[in-house]
């Protein structure tokens, strides 16, 4: 977010309560529609199933999550000190929510994603086929 040395300045300034709220409450919805693109690029990028696993293109669209939610973090670090004011900042608790979201999927390994698209890429047994040898007793 380009902007946020643009908050910074009206926080040190403190002249305005209502100013910082309508500059966060900007930051906040451009930090929505920005995680929204990014969520949309990775949509779109999906791989069909059966095709190899695109570890490049995953990186990337990882780093884009990663530096927005960098980005985000600094942003409700911002915000919350506006909010032990006493001042709401619309938009904060989506904000709050998304950040998590985000940050729970890079908390997932790419090795691992990685492993669990080949391994769903693999042949198997159809669970209807495990449940009849189940019930049958077979084993």
């Amino acid at each position: 977010m380009v902007a946020l040395p643009l908050l910074d300045a009206v926080l040190s300034t403190d002249v305005s309560p209502e100013r910082s709220e309508r500059v966060s409450t900007e930051l906040i919805g451009a930090a929505l529609g920005e995680i929204r693109h990014i969520q949309n690029l990775d949509e779109s990028m999906a791989l069909p199933d059966g095709d190899e696993f695109d570890a490049e293109t995953a990186h990337v669209l990882r780093r884009m999550y990663a530096d927005w939610a960098g980005q985000a973090d600094a942003l409700l670090e911002r915000v919350s000190r506006i909010e032990r004011g006493g001042r709401a900042i619309p938009g904060a608790d989506r904000l709050r929510d998304a950040y998590g979201r985000t940050r729970a999927m890079l908390a997932v390994p790419l090795d691992r994603i990685q492993r669990d698209h080949h391994a769903a890429q693999q042949p198997g047994i159809a669970l209807g086929e495990v449940r009849r040898e189940l019930r049958s007793g077979h084993h």
